[in-house]
Formats: structure tokens, C-alpha cells, sequence
């Protein structure tokens, strides 16, 4: 499964360097999502990630907002959530 959320993750271009990529670790994401990121749409973009992950974890990196997503992502952020949504899956 965390190569599936490796895929997911390294789809958002934002997430390419993000640590807790790859490999896939949870906590490692939520710790960088929660310090400098590199910007609101890689934010956005990781707690998606961790909100499919478990969307019921009280994530330090905050809780995924859809509206917020998509009104900062820019097309290739977005396209990544559509893909998803279009057959959405959770492990």
C-alpha cells in the first residue's frame, strides 16, 4: 500500500522533495507539511495525501479543506485530485 501512496504523493508536483514521500511515511510528511513548506499548494496538496491516508488523524499539518485546495492548486495540483476523485481508494 505505501508504494500506492508513493504514487499518489510524487503526483502532486509539489510533494517531489517533500520528506515522508518516498518511502511513504506518514509522520515524516505531517512534520514537513507542518513546517516551512515550500508553498499553500504543497500544503494543500499533503493533507490531501494524509487525509487519504486517515482522514481522522489530527494532523499537525491541519485538516484537508477541498475548496481551500482548489482555489490555490494550479492545473497540474488539480488535475492530481481530479484523477484521484475521478476512482478514489483508501488503504
Amino acid at each position: 500500500m505505501n508504494e500506492r501512496m508513493e504514487s499518489l504523493a510524487l503526483s502532486f508536483h509539489g510533494l517531489a522533495r517533500a520528506s515522508g514521500v518516498q518511502p511513504f511515511d506518514p509522520e515524516k510528511l505531517d512534520a514537513w507539511a507542518s513546517g516551512p513548506a515550500p508553498g499553500h499548494g504543497a500544503l494543500c496538496a499533503a493533507r490531501f495525501v494524509l487525509s487519504v491516508w486517515n482522514e481522522r488523524a489530527p494532523w499537525r499539518s491541519g485538516h484537508f479543506d477541498a475548496m481551500e485546495a482548489l482555489g490555490c492548486w494550479d492545473a497540474e495540483h488539480r488535475k492530481a485530485f481530479v484523477d484521484w476523485a475521478a476512482a478514489p481508494w483508501w488503504p
